[in-house]
């Protein structure tokens, strides 16, 4: 939402609102898989192109590279 807001200011679009909703699936198995829905609501009286750029800014945000990546976790613990 903040990545939205903050290329609509950036390129001069007034959505009439921001409204992001997000749904996780997660299905057991081996491994576990987690899927996310993600609807976005613009509100009305914006161009085809204005909504596109909105849309593309969301998909391509820094924290969706970070949960459609490949991820990975290196545990340590620390000696007492």
């Amino acid at each position: 939402m903040l990545t939205l807001a903050a290329v609509a200011a950036d390129k001069g679009i007034s959505p009439q609102t921001i409204d992001v909703q997000i749904q996780r699936h997660t299905e057991a198995g081996r491994p576990w898989r987690t899927r996310f829905s993600v609807r976005i609501d613009l509100g009305q009286g914006l161009t085809r192109r204005e909504r596109i750029i909105l849309y593309n800014s969301a998909r391509h945000c820094e924290v969706n590279k970070l949960l459609t990546g490949d991820l990975s976790f290196q545990y340590t613990l620390a000696e007492q």
